[in-house]
């Protein structure tokens, strides 16, 4: 033990930071490895300063989510330290896990980012801005059945003063990389601008390069008060233009061209993930942090075969520019890959392609059109190797637009024309396409997201309409995080009543119970023992929502807790579905 802070023993430091220096200790009234975060003496020197800490570290202490850090305890405002004390988290820091174990694959960086924005958006609704978001504040829990991204240091940088903006090596306080430009001026900080943080974790992670980096801190800050970096796409030719798109609005220099919220981003993100076949992205997480690499490889045919089908489907459609789109993300993702080449050779004539270069935005000319019909032509030889060079994608960067010329006509001959043959029988019309099945779901409580074949359709709904088309199978997804997922499959054959009308109560999940205490005591819910205050430190332990009368999602229940040589500590809490309540029992001390 290096020394004791209230009753926490500090054994070693883990960190340190402009703000603080954080240890690994032990809580020894309820035996358990917590985290100590220490702020330097010259940061709480002040009253005000330690006055603040204190009414921040109450405000995160309010939060509760499965991507944020929880926070156990804090010094008071006339304590002689200032501290907190958190859930140890077992793990790296974003920074040395993208070093170590990600892959270049943006997908990745935005199932990351996606879960961090879930956690911003929880925070802001609470009114908690979090003011440092960067890399080493992000820490990856890969210990245990629950692997997740825990996103700390919320508000901590609140407790500096704007005279206290410049530390004692004249650096600002905070990250240059990751400063929104409204935060480098001297202006409050807002939820957009934990949004533009975001933004540049998201592009870092999406490229492997910072957006504003440059030779020094000063040059980097001036190149985030002009907005200036280079266009994802330019670095990485793995990101597409939805995901450029996402990341350029995070970016803006004016807050109000931002996204309005970190839940708006995140809605975004959802979108982009369910378009690409991963619209379950919380599991899509966790199965990429329990096995980074493996992950990662089995990831690439699975976004082969998504924009693959998503290119055939856009182009039934006349979508033309799209397909060819979604196609040249293929070969750069897979360049041999003999079907998309094959659809580019069945392309009919020079023309005809060159118009729908010309619509996608990806004609560069002759040469472009070279490289297309020779590549189909040299893949599907004979003996031709399943690979290809990463040259035979399509250019990723958009040439002018511009349409073929018409070729003029030929002059007119003075051989008459040969007359048209006669008519025939015309033939008969075919029938006009059966009208789309509708279906309308009613759903209790709502649909936080529904989802038809792996597409978001509604959010945040109770009633959601649906269009089915005919003549091919669908997959219909009523999600909420209270509740067990609703799903239903439509046969391609299946007849459907019209109009369909599901009315579809979600069956509640259990609450999950955290219990602070003496790590012996019996925990009981509603007169049944159900574990010990330790095995709920180690997993939050499920306990059924009581029926309500106004709602089967949540309810009153007794919770009582019996430690050795204590007096029985009861309670009634609120349980809501699927939720995480936690129980503090009266320490030894108040007891005694």
């Amino acid at each position: 033990m290096i020394r004791k802070v209230d009753r926490y023993e500090l054994l070693e430091e883990v960190g340190s930071g402009g703000m603080a220096v954080v240890y690994r200790g032990r809580d020894s009234a309820l035996d358990r490895e917590v985290a100590v975060k220490l702020l330097h003496p010259h940061l709480a020197a002040r009253a005000e300063s330690r006055a603040r800490f204190s009414r921040e570290a109450r405000a995160v202490a309010r939060l509760s989510h499965p991507n944020i850090v929880e926070i156990y305890d804090y010094a008071g405002d006339a304590a002689l330290e200032s501290f907190l004390v958190t859930e140890f988290v077992r793990g790296r820091t974003l920074r040395a896990f993208f070093d170590q174990a990600a892959a270049p694959l943006p997908e990745l960086g935005v199932l990351l980012a996606r879960a961090l924005a879930d956690a911003l958006a929880h925070a802001h609704a609470a009114g908690v801005i979090h003011r440092d978001l960067k890399p080493e504040n992000v820490l990856m829990l890969e210990d245990g059945p629950r692997r997740a991204v825990k996103l700390a240091d919320f508000g901590i940088a609140r407790i500096v003063t704007s005279d206290e903006r410049m530390t004692l090596t004249g650096a600002l306080v905070g990250s240059p990389n990751h400063m929104a430009p409204e935060i480098i001026e001297g202006r409050e900080a807002t939820a957009r601008s934990d949004v533009f943080s975001l933004g540049t974790i998201l592009y870092w992670l999406a490229t492997g390069r910072m957006p504003f980096a440059a030779p020094n801190p000063t040059a980097t800050l001036r190149r985030v008060i002009e907005g200036r970096y280079d266009d994802p796409r330019s670095v990485s030719p793995l990101v597409s233009d939805e995901l450029a798109a996402i990341v350029s609005r995070s970016l803006a220099l004016d807050p109000e061209e931002r996204f309005a919220s970190a839940a708006e981003l995140r809605e975004a993100l959802d979108a982009l993930l369910a378009e690409e076949g991963l619209a379950r992205p919380s599991e899509e997480l966790a199965a990429y942090l329990t096995d980074p690499a493996g992950y990662a490889r089995a990831l690439v045919p699975r976004l082969v075969a998504t924009l693959s089908a998503a290119a055939e489907a856009a182009l039934a459609k006349g979508a033309s520019a799209r397909a060819l789109r979604l196609w040249n993300r293929v070969l750069v993702l897979d360049p041999g890959n003999r079907p998309v080449l094959a659809a580019l050779r069945r392309l009919e004539g020079r023309a005809r392609l060159w118009r729908l270069l010309g619509r996608a935005g990806l004609a560069a000319g002759a040469m472009a059109l070279a490289v297309l019909v020779g590549l189909a032509a040299y893949a599907l030889r004979p003996g031709a190797s399943r690979t290809a060079p990463p040259a035979a994608a399509l250019p990723a960067a958009a040439a002018p637009r511009e349409e073929p010329r018409e070729e003029p006509p030929a002059p007119a001959s003075s051989t008459p024309a040969p007359r048209a043959a006669e008519p025939g029988p015309r033939p008969a019309p075919r029938p006009p396409p059966a009208p789309p099945a509708t279906v309308l779901v009613l759903v209790r409580p709502y649909a936080q997201r529904a989802l038809l074949d792996g597409v978001e359709v509604a959010r945040g709904a109770q009633q959601v309409r649906v269009e089915l088309e005919r003549g091919r199978g669908h997959r219909l997804e009523v999600l909420h995080d209270c509740c067990t997922p609703f799903v239903r499959e439509f046969p391609a054959g299946e007849a459907i009543p019209q109009p369909l009308e599901l009315k579809v109560p979600l069956q509640p999940l259990p609450a999950l119970l955290r219990v602070q205490a003496d790590p012996r005591a019996l925990v009981f819910v509603g007169g049944r023992r159900v574990g010990t205050a330790e095995e709920s430190q180690r997993a939050p332990i499920p306990i059924p929502v009581p029926a309500d009368a106004e709602s089967p999602y949540e309810g009153d229940t007794e919770i009582r807790i019996e430690a050795p040589g204590r007096p029985v500590f009861a309670t009634t809490v609120r349980v809501r579905a699927g939720a995480v309540v936690a129980v503090v029992a009266p320490d030894s001390e108040v007891t005694r």
